[in-house]
């Protein structure tokens, strides 16, 4: 099996996997938006029959205003910290801390050994 053969057979169902999981969230999110559209004329129905159209448009457009400061607010109390560490040996010790991370990087490793190994001359020898 070549190594091209070798990252095709590890990669092809990763992006598989997430070639389905976009089209789901895609789906998702369509139909969420529709929804929303459904609920909103539901709500301006009801309001335009309590308050009259113009303040029943008012208050649509109020509750839309606050969903988007929410929104906001959620997307600026959750945006990523800028990094303080600026030692490069750090940062790269501390990315390959975890367990997994060694397993990858020592899978990766040896892969790269056979396939060195394997493209030598059958005469020579690694001692």
């Amino acid at each position: 099996m070549r190594l091209t053969e070798l990252a095709e057979a590890t990669i092809s169902p990763l992006v598989a996997r997430l070639a389905r999981r976009a089209a789901l969230f895609a789906a998702l999110g369509l139909l969420a938006i529709v929804a929303l559209y459904y609920v909103s004329a539901a709500g301006s129905v009801a309001l335009t029959l309590a308050y009259g159209p113009i303040t029943a448009y008012l208050i649509m457009a109020g509750i839309y205003a606050l969903f988007a400061i929410a929104v906001a607010i959620t997307l600026l109390a959750t945006r990523r910290r800028a990094v303080t560490v600026q030692d490069p040996v750090a940062n790269a010790l501390s990315s390959t801390s975890s367990s997994r991370n060694m397993q990858i990087a020592a899978l990766i490793e040896a892969v790269m050994l056979g396939y060195t190994l394997a493209r030598k001359s059958g005469g020579k020898s690694i001692l």
